[in-house]
């Protein structure tokens, strides 16, 4: 059985190769996912899939690079950066997130990042 950490590498990896199909395949089909705890949730996988296919819009290149992640019980604590071009625009924001497994299913998922950084860099 993989560890929760390969199986959130496994996902990102797939998003970073345009492989939305194995993207979200360990995504429990309730889930909760907070892009970015100050937002929304968004609960469901369908809902998480169509907020992905707006905000991929003019992604390339989406890489992840993780120096920290801790697995206790069903809890994955990761530390990592999220890289990637979007509208000709290069991106590099830190990120923290927490999550949470039912099985060998993301049940739930809160990113943490500074939005205004972000928001900085996709205005250039």
């Amino acid at each position: 059985m993989k560890t929760k950490s390969q199986i959130y590498k496994d996902s990102l990896d797939a998003w970073g190769r345009g492989d939305v199909e194995g993207m979200a395949a360990p995504y429990h089909e309730d889930i909760v996912w907070y892009p970015n705890r100050s937002m929304r949730p968004v609960k469901g996988k369908a809902a998480m899939l169509e907020f992905m296919a707006k905000f991929g819009a003019g992604m390339s290149n989406p890489h992840y690079d993780q120096t920290l992640m801790i697995e206790k019980d069903n809890m994955l604590f990761v530390e990592g950066t999220e890289n990637y071009t979007k509208n000709g625009r290069q991106i590099s924001i830190p990120y923290a997130g927490v999550v949470e497994f039912q099985g060998d299913k993301i049940i739930a998922w809160r990113d943490y990042f500074d939005l205004k950084s972000l928001e900085k860099q996709l205005a250039g």
